[in-house]
């Protein structure tokens, strides 16, 4: 019986130590990564769209009170300003639209003076943009005018308002009434602009 309890023991122990030897030592150290190997974590790209989405757009009006304007979209970004709607309109028709000064706003509606080199004074460029081709400086000058006291207008007249309630007066440099000689047309300096509100031949030349 002695004989018996010995032998169970000690195939007892030899089983044990067997198993203790098949388990692969644990090292405290964490794995390194090859250089070759894919992070999991997410990797961090330039957002685009952050950008894209801070554009806005705004709306240019070409064309006459007489003969309707034609709408074409504007993007920018930022806060939207007079300055850069004159601009959006030189952009696309090509013409000479440079101001004297900044946009005057006020309470009572906007002061533009453009620049004595702007194709109003000078006449269109050369060659014409074909999408806006104007056929003499009386054309130039109405469509040009109506233009911008259109999309003027239109840009900064809150949802619901009256468009034609914002008054849009033209100057020149050293705060001179708008004068084209060429066409025999001047506007008053203290009233708002309309076309058809021209003084024809009644300014000193």
């Amino acid at each position: 019986m002695k004989k018996l309890i010995i032998f169970l023991a000690l195939a007892l122990c030899a089983v044990l130590t067997s198993c203790s030897q098949s388990v692969p030592p644990q090292s405290s150290e964490a794995p390194q990564e090859s250089s070759g190997s894919v992070s999991t974590s997410p990797v961090e790209k330039p957002d685009d769209s952050a950008s894209l989405s801070n554009e806005q757009t705004a709306t240019l009006y070409i064309g006459t009170k007489a003969r309707g304007f034609t709408e074409y979209p504007m993007t920018y970004k930022g806060e939207l300003t007079p300055d850069a709607l004159i601009q959006g309109i030189a952009d696309l028709t090509g013409w000479n639209l440079t101001l004297a000064e900044p946009v005057i706003s006020g309470k009572g509606g906007m002061s533009v003076c453009l620049s004595n080199e702007a194709a109003l004074f000078t006449g269109p460029p050369e060659p014409q943009n074909e999408d806006f081709f104007m056929f003499g400086q009386d054309d130039l000058a109405e469509t040009l005018l109506d233009s911008i006291q259109k999309t003027l207008q239109e840009g900064f007249t809150l949802e619901g308002g009256d468009p034609d309630a914002l008054d849009v007066w033209y100057f020149m440099e050293e705060n001179k009434p708008l004068e084209l000689p060429g066409l025999g047309l001047s506007w008053p300096i203290d009233q708002p602009y309309q076309w058809t509100g021209a003084d024809r031949g009644g300014f000193e030349r």
